[in-house]
């Protein structure tokens, strides 16, 4: 072999490995959703697999969408959202498919939680919203 082949061979197992270190960026679904046991008609249910994670731990028997956000996140960085006039989050992307979510109301962090997040699965965070309902922040990983 030449010198030319071998540094070639090099160059591109020096360059792989470099890509593989690097963690992929990653597209989060937030969505805010309320829990309550009264049924609310012309409002968007959640999705019937979502419904039914959500009811195996919780009392409520209808959860409608408020709003959606998807945020598109690259490897090691923080995106914010408003999910609702006084509900935000802030997402960072860390290694071997985590997130870290920090929920904040009327500018005050709530709370701060750190979870693997992969296809399928789902992070929930909630909130009372009163006897008759409660609110959840949920995240999803798209594929």
């Amino acid at each position: 072999m030449n010198r030319f082949t071998i540094l070639v061979a090099l160059l591109l197992l020096v360059s792989g490995g470099f890509v593989a270190a690097q963690a992929d960026p990653i597209t989060v679904q937030a969505r805010l959703v309320h829990g309550t046991s009264k049924e609310q008609k012309g409002k968007m249910r959640v999705p019937a697999a979502l419904k039914k994670k959500l009811a195996r731990v919780f009392k409520w028997m209808h959860y409608y969408q408020l709003n959606s956000k998807q945020l598109n996140i690259a490897d090691a960085t923080t995106k914010s959202a408003n999910l609702s006039k006084t509900a935000s989050i802030k997402v960072t992307n860390r290694k071997n498919d985590k997130i870290a979510v920090s929920l904040y109301s009327k500018g005050k962090m709530l709370v701060q939680k750190t979870q693997s997040l992969r296809p399928g699965s789902y992070m929930v965070l909630a909130g009372n919203a009163g006897s008759d309902s409660a609110w959840f922040i949920v995240l999803s990983k798209s594929k």
